[in-house]
């Protein structure tokens, strides 16, 4: 896919760190915060037509492509306040958040800590905070072995079994679909930093339901039906029921991977295709879900 819109990239140095993004269109802010474990999840989804009416900015969180790598560890609040001076430091103030994964964490810490700064959140397949009863056996078989293997300074190795858990094993074959060979070196880069580091904050990072209720923010939460575990959608579900009038969109066909699986499908989801509300107050399940 490609767009009219000219791109603009850059840095903006914050002192502790130095992030990079690229931005494009004009419009209603619009935040993407990628994975762990690749700074480039979302280039596909970038370059979508459905996000053409926004100003789209795709940062790289600290660590991650032409970041510069933190001399300290950073917590998911940490990350989330640099995300935020990083937006004024681009004169915006409020903006939708998108994040997949463990930005999910980090959108709703920025929702919970500066709710005039997130205009709606768009939650996709957030890390498993709250863990649901399928956490555990991702930990066991993925998590578990892929920190063993980083601890032993195996980070191809690390990479490939925290891919697989979350990805399956086709993985590897999708990224290098996306984005050649060179890009999944440039993810075995990426992970290094996340499998040495950053991994540490998203364990750390913990939600209730109480807090989970402080969300002000319109929020989209999204999971894939084809995924590798089901610990994403069990989180995602929880989300949607702690969060006041959260949304719950299923997306067929797809798994955690969905940013390089369907980036046409993603982006509608962030363009606010409309969906419907399913969740009108924290505590509440879903009856239904429905499919971008």
């Amino acid at each position: 896919m490609t767009n009219t819109h000219e791109i603009t990239t850059g840095t903006v140095d914050l002192g502790e760190v130095r992030l990079a993004y690229r931005e494009r269109g004009t419009g209603t802010p619009v935040l993407l915060l990628h994975a762990g474990g690749f700074g480039e999840w979302f280039a596909p989804v970038f370059d979508e037509p459905a996000l053409d009416g926004v100003r789209l900015v795709e940062l790289h969180r600290p660590g991650y492509g032409g970041s510069s790598t933190p001399e300290g560890h950073l917590t998911v609040a940490d990350i989330a306040r640099l995300a935020r001076r990083f937006l004024r430091e681009l004169g915006i103030e409020r903006a939708v958040w998108v994040g997949h994964s463990s930005s999910g964490s980090v959108a709703l810490q920025a929702a919970i800590d500066a709710p005039d700064a997130v205009e709606r959140l768009v939650l996709i397949e957030p890390a498993p905070s709250p863990a649901g009863p399928s956490a555990e056996e991702l930990v066991r078989t993925a998590v578990g072995p892929a920190l063993g293997a980083a601890h032993a300074g195996d980070f191809r190795g690390a990479t490939d079994a925290f891919m697989t858990g979350v990805g399956g094993p086709g993985w590897a074959d999708l990224v290098r679909e996306r984005f050649g060979a060179d890009g999944l070196e440039r993810l075995l880069r990426d992970s290094r930093f996340f499998l040495g580091d950053e991994v540490v904050a998203a364990q750390e990072w913990a939600i209730d339901e109480e807090t989970a209720a402080r969300v002000t923010a319109p929020t989209t939460l999204a999971y894939g039906e084809a995924g590798a575990t089901k610990a994403h959608e069990e989180t995602t579900r929880m989300l949607a029921a702690w969060i006041p009038g959260a949304e719950l969109v299923a997306l067929p066909g797809v798994g955690h991977l969905m940013t390089l699986e369907d980036p046409a499908a993603v982006a509608r989801l962030v363009a606010g295709g409309g969906q419907s509300k399913l969740c009108s107050g924290p505590g509440k399940v879903p009856s239904r879900t429905s499919r971008a």
